[in-house]
Formats: structure tokens, sequence, C-alpha cells
């Protein structure tokens, strides 16, 4: 759920066509992700995901949603 339910979604200035690219860090992501939630590590990475979808951040949805695939294969 949001943190900030009554803040207006800005635009994001970021290049979406970066998110979708593999990035250095994302090994790291799924390996602390394992090391926290075990098993549900999917689950945690969805959330984030959604989090970042309701924020109105569509670059870290498309980066969580990128991480949610890793793991579901």
């Amino acid at each position: 759920m949001s943190r900030k339910p009554f803040e207006w979604k800005r635009q994001q200035q970021t290049d979406l066509r970066s998110a979708d690219e593999g990035h250095p860090a994302d090994g790291a992501i799924i390996e602390q992700a394992h090391a926290l939630y075990g098993g549900e590590a999917n689950t945690a990475i969805a959330y984030c995901g959604l989090d970042a979808w309701f924020e109105g951040e569509e670059a870290e949805f498309r980066r969580f949603a990128r991480l949610f695939r890793r793991l579901m294969n």
C-alpha cells in the first residue's frame, strides 16, 4: 500500500528502456532476497514491485518485474 496516499503522482523523468535491461546489482538483490525471505523471496520481490506501481514509479516497477521473472525461472 502506498506510503503517501494523498500525494499527486508525478511523471517519471527516467529512461524506461534502462529499467528493462539487466543490471549488475540484480544478482545481489536476488541473493539478498533469498537470504532474508528464503522460499518467499519471489513474493517479497512482487510486493516491492506492487509498491513501486502504486507509488507511480514505473522504472522501479519494471526493475522489480524483471527481478520477479528471473526468480520464477
